[in-house]
């Protein structure tokens, strides 16, 4: 029947083509097309098929060999007559059983007849689909001959519409070769693969591995005792819970012999042992005269309290170095992401790297050494009528401090 239609296409200047397909052992097939034609047409060999929005079908096509009035151009085969296309293809078998192919896809010119035998080891259903790409509408004919043969046929195709057959074999009787990839480039780049589950696995491990060793050494921070007296409250506040104790300074001040309070709230200052650069401005701060007078600048006392602290071992800035490595990382998996968007795909390589980075970042690590353990906690200040106005002093002296950097 078939080849009476051909010969009728050849003689009107129509198109057919006759395609037997065989299953290897391997998983490949071997695919032969006789194509009967009046006038110039041109096939376009599968290579990559839509199969969702989102992702696409690979076959491999390899070993093309023609005969007849046929010319082979890359993946594009013309027929300027009657030829026979003969081709091996790898990429048909899916992980379910499921052998399938577009077949005829491609051609730039309507076809009038196709016809199709395909022969798979254990057939036991086939589905054959015909029209654009996508579209469900069923062959003409199809069925399950003698020796597992399916055999279908379809009158009349479109330009570039395609033949569709998906046969149905026991799962595991022929070796998986389906390939699948995400349909554009930049959803390609980011699809997750061995390399990325590698990569995120690490980062996973990483950040565990992270957060246990940060809880060991907050557990530790914990565990320091009162101060026992040797260092000034106010250093021990400031290394302990980062405040600014201007009072405890005062108070240690006025211990020492260097401030002196009337009971009228009048400053008078005195000499005694070598104060350090953060002691002698807090007792610049408070010049002789009425308490309401004094003007202690809590930034600049913070900075110098801040110096002092890492000049002598009580702080470490390794939590700084940590933070800047981790903006490090970050900028490094954004360029890296970029890379790897823009060449070999991957991608995801780069954000397990920005994961990593975003954790050193923002992790909190106390700053405290082992000298600034030492130090043990502040005890608080007993309330008297002298911390009092000391308290009120602070409080419009921040007030001030607020007011004057307000834009």
């Amino acid at each position: 029947m078939f080849a009476e239609l051909a010969v009728a296409a050849a003689l009107s200047g129509g198109l057919a083509d006759d395609i037997t397909v065989t299953a290897m052992q391997d998983g490949r097939l071997t695919v032969t097309e006789r194509v009967s034609t009046g006038t110039r047409a041109a096939h376009r060999l599968p290579a990559r098929v839509p199969v969702t929005a989102d992702q696409d079908r690979l076959y491999s096509v390899t070993d093309v060999r023609v005969s007849g009035a046929v010319s082979v151009d890359g993946d594009v085969v013309t027929f300027t007559g009657p030829g026979v296309l003969a081709y091996t293809v790898d990429g048909a078998v899916a992980a379910t059983g499921e052998m399938r192919l577009p077949l005829t896809g491609g051609w730039d010119r309507a076809l009038s007849q196709v016809s199709v035998n395909f022969a798979a080891p254990g057939a036991s259903t086939s589905d054959c689909f015909a029209g654009a790409a996508g579209s469900a509408r069923r062959c003409t004919f199809s069925e399950i001959g003698d020796h597992s043969v399916v055999h279908a046929e379809q009158d009349g195709l479109a330009a570039g519409e395609r033949m569709d057959l998906a046969v149905q074999l026991p799962a595991g009787a022929l070796p998986v070769n389906a390939r699948f990839v995400a349909s554009s480039p930049l959803a390609a780049a980011f699809a997750f693969g061995p390399a990325s589950a590698v990569a995120f696995g690490a980062a996973l491990l990483f950040v565990l591995l992270g957060a246990v060793v940060v809880g060991c050494l907050r557990r530790r921070d914990r565990q320091g005792g009162p101060s026992p007296g040797a260092t000034a409250s106010a250093y021990v506040a400031y290394v302990a819970r980062g405040e600014v104790d201007i009072t405890g300074a005062v108070l240690d001040l006025v211990a020492r012999g260097h401030l002196r309070f009337a009971e009228d709230r009048q400053i008078t200052q005195g000499e005694g042992d070598p104060l350090t650069p953060f002691e002698a401005a807090v007792k610049a701060a408070f010049p002789p005269g009425p308490l309401a007078a004094a003007s202690p600048d809590p930034q600049r006392l913070r900075a110098l309290l801040d110096e002092e602290a890492y000049r002598r071992g009580w702080l470490s800035r390794l939590p700084q170095r940590l933070r800047w490595a981790g903006f490090g990382l970050v900028a490094l998996g954004i360029l890296t992401t970029v890379v790897l968007a823009t060449t070999v795909g991957d991608a995801l390589v780069g954000l397990a790297v920005v994961v990593v980075g975003l954790a050193v970042a923002v992790v909190k690590i106390p700053a405290r050494t082992a000298r600034g353990r030492a130090l043990g906690t502040p005890d608080e200040p007993a309330e008297t009528s002298l911390t009092a106005a000391l308290d009120g002093v602070l409080a419009t002296s921040r007030r001030r401090y607020a007011a004057s950097i307000r834009p």
